[in-house]
């Protein structure tokens, strides 16, 4: 077996790799050992997938949606308390079951006590926070994006026999290999992104509970031979070209259907 972005032989790698973060909510679609060696795996953790969970999006999106890292930690993120006009740190207390509010670090404390202190009974205060819709368009999220559809299209054959051979030696998939391990070219692959439903959205189906979708995805083939892979995390679309850094091929398909989403 090799790595499917190294190409290097991967038969003694240990590492599994989550499709999706397990700090986005994934546990379950994994592709086995020796998919993507150690080494691309340790590089991936922190320099793909960190930034974009360090973001400001990263980190107020898995605040909202209130999903543990895989050490079981919930991000804190930073608010504005106007009455004191401080900086203030919000985090989850699982052993309050609620939230904790504090002086960020640096800031002076003794104005956000002094303030929280002369509160009337009653009275409220007002806190800012910046929470961003969708990431930024940037090469943090197009290799982070670029890394999941690679690893889709490896999961979408996973059984067949000879699979990892045909992914790692199709040359038109190099491309966007060499980006999201390199981060080489330098210009930015595009990333077509949308909101097509809220992230706490609830699902209902014929004769089943009400449930949450944390991700899905989907190859989408079009007339031109093109193929594109869309993922949803939180409600968010996200689609990408596999063959090249252009989207021209699926706008156009969305032009000849509403612009409707390839997931529905």
């Amino acid at each position: 077996m090799r790595c499917i972005f190294c190409k290097t032989l991967s038969d003694e790698c240990v590492s599994v790799e989550h499709i999706v973060p397990e700090s986005l909510g994934n546990k379950e679609h994994v592709l086995p050992k020796g998919w993507v060696c150690d080494s691309c795996n340790n590089y991936f953790a922190r320099e793909v997938e960190g930034p974009f969970l360090e973001s400001l999006y990263g980190r107020t999106s898995r605040f909202g949606m209130a999903v543990a890292n895989k050490r079981n930690r919930i991000p804190s993120v930073t608010g504005f308390h106007a009455q004191s006009k401080t900086k203030v740190d919000l985090l989850y207390s699982r052993k309050d079951n609620g939230l904790l509010i504090g002086c960020a670090n640096g800031h002076d404390e003794s104005a956000w006590v002094t303030s929280i202190k002369s509160m009337k009974p009653g009275e409220r205060g007002t806190l800012y926070m910046l929470t961003p819709d969708t990431p930024d368009i940037s090469r943090t999220t197009s290799r982070f994006i670029g890394k999941i559809a690679l690893e889709v299209l490896a999961y979408s054959g996973i059984d067949v026999p000879g699979w990892n051979c045909e992914i790692v030696d199709k040359a038109e998939l190099d491309e966007l290999r060499g980006y999201v391990r390199t981060g080489q070219p330098k210009s930015l692959w595009p990333v077509h992104m949308r909101r097509i439903y809220p992230a706490e959205f609830l699902f209902a189906e014929d004769g089943q509970d009400s449930h949450q979708v944390l991700h899905e995805w989907k190859i989408l083939r079009i007339p031109d031979s093109e193929y594109y892979v869309i993922v949803a995390i939180f409600g968010i679309e996200y689609t990408i070209n596999l063959g090249g850094p252009e989207l021209d091929g699926y706008h156009k398909w969305m032009r000849e259907n509403d612009s409707r989403s390839p997931l529905y």
